[in-house]
């Protein structure tokens, strides 16, 4: 996908925006919503991969710790390989297609077409309104909705939906070791909420 994919100066609806906060929100996502998709998947994939961190780190202390280190080694030469590959190759190439996806489709491209949309919504307005606003402040409006919306729901998916992958992933890892521990992390979530 390229990023001149997102056609900014789309010609807007006849009909204004809708009113209601996420239909609102819809309304301009939905003109975009294959890379909000493609920043879902990216973000899952950086979120698991930080997951297995600590796992590899753990298996990287369990063979130091062996008897017979060059046997242990030996026999997980293969594990060492695909974890060297996971963080040296894995995690770098979906941390550049995430900042690759918000840097070159969606900062350029949502933030004008959300603009000019909201610009021609203004434009269509009669002589009336603008005699009852300041120019500025509806200027104002126009620029800042574009930035509003589009740090909101990229704040969504790179915080909140990355918080949960990790967390779930946690918790998942830690019941799997001892049901005690993810007992904790239950109670540690419920204080921190």
């Amino acid at each position: 996908m390229k990023a001149h994919l997102i056609r900014s100066t789309a010609t807007p609806a006849a009909e204004a925006p809708p009113a209601g906060l996420f239909a609102f929100y819809w309304h301009f996502v939905k003109q975009a919503k294959g890379w909000f998709a493609l920043m879902f998947v990216t973000c899952l994939a950086t979120a698991l991969l930080d997951t297995l961190m600590p796992l590899m780190l753990g298996q990287l202390v369990n063979l130091m710790g062996a008897g017979d280190r060059q046997a242990a080694l030996a026999a997980k030469w293969p594990l060492l390989v695909a974890m060297a590959a996971a963080l040296l190759i894995g995690r770098p190439l979906v941390v550049y297609a995430d900042m690759w996806i918000r840097h070159s489709a969606i900062l350029p491209g949502v933030t004008t077409l959300v603009r000019w949309q909201s610009y021609w919504h203004v434009a269509r307005q009669s002589w009336t309104f603008f005699q009852n606003d300041f120019a500025g402040r509806l200027a104002n409006r126009v620029m800042q909705t574009a930035n509003a919306l589009r740090e909101s729901v990229m704040g969504v998916i790179r915080g909140v939906w990355y918080i949960a992958i990790l967390g779930i992933s946690a918790f998942g890892l830690l019941v799997a070791n001892d049901w005690r521990l993810a007992a904790r992390l239950v109670l540690w979530a419920a204080g921190y909420l």
